[in-house]
């Protein structure tokens, strides 16, 4: 790794400390935006350098002085789609952004329920399948990760094919209990998001298909309040039209990968595809810079309740979250802040989106970062980002 990577993606002291010369006239000038920009295309170019990976990086960043917000890009120049063919890299570039889905999937049951009231069971259709244990799991411990359900994001909990089907999955969750109680302890489980996400569909068959269908026209119908029309679930005519995906090791993805983020049942966990142009809208609107934003009830049922508890296991740790956002305390020029954040990581592309917490200010979010990339370091980009702009 070189100097000029590590300058961005070590902590926020390094960041402070190890500006290059060249970049010094940045800092004076107080233009963090800059400054971003520099960064992201130094990592962009290092990537392609280093490794021939035609890494592109879409930054949006909103500021007191940006109420707007703006959108940063790097890998312009080198950028293909998975057949190597020349790729536009602009506002309308489309990216995977894998778990960020899960915040979608709580506001789009906001959107049709209102508040998380209720379980899994007599949320789904009486021909829907489960155990006991799995229908008596109430849907607020889904939304807030202490479902009872094992953390799933490393693989190697459920039986191979599980989610390829509606079908499938829940002839196995007829008879299987989780291995918690729910509501005592934190797991990641994209098992419980997807079937959160089901639940807030209240479907009533195991239609794939038919599931898919109506999850993206609520998706479209969620995006439409917040102006971003380009958001939508995966679909195989896509591919083409994406960036090349890069592994964590910056390895390009086989030609032959299909690129479909996760089986389809599994999309309201982290199926989503969107852009710079719509990830700028919602970042917005979850700051509250849009219309009745500060007054919005569904903002501040999803972001103002916090949960904490320990680990279900070793591989979990213990933090502080809403119903699908993370809180991360951070310090600032003025003290210490909480940033709400949520990541993403799928076969080759990886994001993040995170502001700083407003809800009782009476005011909007006066920060706040998301990152797009095909590359494995967005969540390192956006923290590090809303680090530099908090300390300013």
């Amino acid at each position: 790794m070189t100097f000029a990577r590590r300058l961005f993606l070590q902590g926020s002291a390094g960041l402070a400390a190890s500006l290059l010369a060249g970049r010094l006239a940045d800092a004076a000038d107080g233009d963090a935006i800059r400054m971003v920009q520099n960064r992201i295309d130094l990592v962009a170019r290092n990537a392609f350098r280093e490794s021939g990976a035609r890494v592109a990086i879409v930054a949006g960043i909103v500021t007191p002085d940006n109420a707007g917000g703006q959108l940063l890009f790097a890998g312009r120049d080198t950028l293909v789609n998975p057949f190597g063919t020349a790729l536009v890299l602009d506002e309308r570039t489309p990216f995977e952004i894998g778990s960020v889905s899960k915040v979608f999937t709580s506001g789009i049951h906001y959107m049709l329920r209102g508040p998380y009231e209720g379980t899994l069971g007599e949320s789904l259709g009486r021909r829907m399948p489960l155990s006991k244990a799995m229908a008596d799991i109430r849907l607020r411990n889904l939304a807030n990760y202490e479902p009872g359900l094992a953390q799933d994001n490393q693989g190697g909990v459920y039986p191979a094919g599980m989610m390829k089907s509606l079908s499938n999955l829940f002839t196995y969750m007829t008879t299987f209990s989780p291995p918690a109680p729910q509501g005592t302890c934190y797991a990641y489980s994209n098992i419980g998001w997807s079937l959160l996400s089901m639940a807030s569909l209240e479907i009533d068959n195991t239609d794939t298909e038919a599931f898919v269908a109506a999850y993206d026209r609520h998706l479209r119908q969620f995006c439409a309040g917040f102006g971003a029309p380009d958001t939508t679930v995966f679909r195989s005519g896509m591919k083409p039209h994406l960036p090349i995906g890069h592994t964590a090791r910056l390895a390009p993805l086989a030609v032959g990968d299909d690129y479909q983020p996760s089986n389809p049942p599994g999309f309201g966990s982290g199926g989503i595809v969107s852009n710079g142009a719509d990830m700028l809208r919602y970042l917005l609107y979850n700051m509250g810079r849009l219309a009745r934003g500060p007054s919005d009830p569904a903002l501040a049922y999803q972001q103002t309740e916090t949960f904490k508890a320990a680990a279900c296991s070793a591989k979990g740790g213990a933090p502080v979250t809403s119903y699908g956002w993370f809180h991360a305390p951070v310090q600032t020029a003025q003290g210490p802040a909480i940033v709400l954040n949520k990541n993403g990581g799928v076969a080759g592309f990886t994001s993040w989106m995170g502001f700083t917490q407003w809800q009782g200010t009476g005011k909007p979010s006066p920060h706040g970062v998301f990152v797009l990339s095909n590359g494995p370091r967005s969540t390192a980009i956006g923290m590090n980002t809303m680090k530099l702009l908090l300390r300013r």
